[in-house]
């Protein structure tokens, strides 16, 4: 029947969408991406065709907020978990995550986030965590943007945050330095976020034999796919690249 029919075409859009997001896309953003095409679908068709296909989005549980200390001596969280912008180069985020390779152990990945475009504008990924992976990724960040007078950017309070170099590279570029709180991750949580991301719809997905491999592995993912590709419901289902 022409039901039959249009059923089978909506079932092989929503398998050819979404094996070219990698099996990322949940129901939400598989519609949008059905929309761009010219095809309309409701997002609750959408939603119960990829669950008789046996289609779901890679997800984890959200971490539930908590409270605790305020950041110590004069180290002050003056973002105070607002993430709200009017334009690109408002407010930065940064923060290091750990990445397991087979041979080569533990690297380290150094992540900075523009807050408005969710964009990721510098990173360094190293084999061992030290300022130098912080200031390259700061450094990548400040080259891309014109005026760093007005940011305001937000660490933990990890030891290469506080270091004399990154302070001082912050302050030569008259970058607003905020802190987050100990024991509170949710004062940092988009480039929380956004480790948690790439580790789930990436890293943990293949076997990381070696630092190379991971490297080439983190640069496609973030170059070729997050920052290009991937569309975001905080940015009106836009790419990063797309509002930056």
């Amino acid at each position: 029947s022409k039901q039959e029919i249009d059923r089978l075409a909506l079932e092989s859009r929503i398998i050819e969408l979404y094996n070219t997001f990698d099996s990322v896309y949940g129901a939400p953003k598989i519609q949008r991406e059905l929309i761009k095409q010219g095809y309309y679908a409701s997002l609750k068709r959408v939603s119960t065709y990829m669950k008789r296909l046996g289609l779901r989005s890679i997800i984890t549980k959200k971490y539930k907020p908590g409270t605790k200390n305020k950041a110590p001596n004069d180290k002050e969280n003056l973002m105070g978990q607002d993430f709200k912008t009017t334009t690109p180069n408002e407010k930065w985020v940064m923060d290091i995550t750990y990445i397991w390779t087979v041979y080569d152990g533990w690297t380290y990945l150094a992540s900075v986030m523009d807050l408005h475009s969710r964009m990721i504008i510098g990173y360094s990924y190293q084999r061992h965590m030290k300022q130098e992976m912080v200031l390259e990724s700061l450094r990548q960040a400040v080259y891309k943007t014109s005026d760093t007078s007005k940011v305001m950017v937000q660490s933990d309070l990890g030891s290469q945050y506080l270091s004399y170099e990154v302070e001082s590279f912050l302050q030569a570029n008259e970058i607003v330095h905020s802190y987050s709180r100990k024991g509170i991750p949710q004062d940092n949580a988009p480039i929380e976020a956004f480790h948690s991301i790439i580790k789930r719809e990436k890293l943990n997905r293949v076997v990381l034999k070696t630092y190379e491999e991971a490297k080439t592995v983190i640069f496609k993912y973030i170059e070729g796919f997050y920052n290009r590709k991937r569309i975001q419901g905080s940015i009106y289902y836009k790419t990063p690249y797309q509002v930056h």
